[in-house]
C-alpha cells in the first residue's frame, strides 16, 4: 500500500518532486514520516534531550541527499537507517565529552601529585601540534571521526575518499599519535 500525504499525493510523487528541490514536497514528507523518526531516535540516543536534534540533522542530511532518493522506494528506510548513524554519533560525542572530563580531572590529579603544571600542560599540547602538522584532509579526517564522531563510511563520503582510504589514514594517524605519546611519555599503548 502507498503512503499519501494529507494533500492526497502518494510518497512517490513527493519524492520525485523533492528530488527536483521542491521545499513544499519535501515538507510534506517530512510530516510524513517526522514522527517514525523521533521515535527511533528517542530508541536509540542515551540523551533524551538529543532526540530533536538528531530528528533534525536526519532531515538536514535527507535535503542534502534528496537527489540521490529512488521515487519508486519507500523513504522511511532510508531514514531510519540515518537516524540510527546520527544517534550512534551523538552517544560517541557524548560519551567522548564525558570521558575528555574524566581526563581533564586525571591531569588535575597529576598536578596535585607535585607535578609541574607547566609540563603538564606542554603534554597535552603535544598531540594539539601533532594534528596541526597533519595533512589537511588527515585533519578533518581527525575531526569528523573523533571530534563530530562520524563513521569511517560517513567521513569517507564528506571527503570524497573511499572507505578502505579512510581507513588507511586514520590507521596511520592513530600510529602516528601512539608514537608521538610514546616518545613523549616514555609510555607503551598496546592497539
Amino acid at each position: 500500500m502507498k503512503r499519501r500525504s494529507t494533500s492526497g499525493e502518494t510518497e512517490s510523487e513527493l519524492v520525485a518532486r523533492a528530488r527536483r528541490g521542491d521545499l513544499d514536497a519535501f515538507e510534506a514528507l517530512t510530516r510524513l514520516h517526522v514522527r517514525s523518526i523521533l521515535r527511533y531516535a528517542a530508541s536509540m540516543v542515551a540523551d533524551r534531550g538529543s532526540v530533536e536534534d538528531v530528528a533534525q540533522e536526519v532531515l538536514l542530511v535527507a535535503w542534502r541527499r534528496r537527489a540521490d532518493f529512488e521515487p519508486e522506494r519507500s523513504l522511511l528506510p532510508w531514514l531510519l537507517v540515518t537516524t540510527r548513524h546520527i544517534a550512534l554519533a551523538a552517544n560517541r560525542r557524548r560519551i567522548r565529552h564525558e570521558t575528555s572530563d574524566l581526563e581533564a580531572v586525571d591531569h588535575l590529579h597529576q598536578w596535585e601529585r607535585g607535578r609541574d603544571r607547566r609540563e603538564a600542560a606542554e603534554e597535552l599540547d603535544t598531540p594539539r601540534e601533532a594534528l596541526d602538522g597533519l595533512p589537511r584532509v588527515d585533519r578533518d579526517l581527525v575531526r569528523l571521526c573523533f571530534e563530530e564522531g562520524l563513521s569511517y563510511d560517513e567521513a569517507s563520503l564528506a571527503l570524497g575518499l573511499t572507505p578502505p582510504a579512510t581507513r588507511k589514514r586514520v590507521q596511520r594517524i592513530r600510529g602516528r599519535l601512539r608514537s608521538l605519546r610514546t616518545a613523549t611519555t616514555g609510555t607503551q599503548y598496546e592497539n
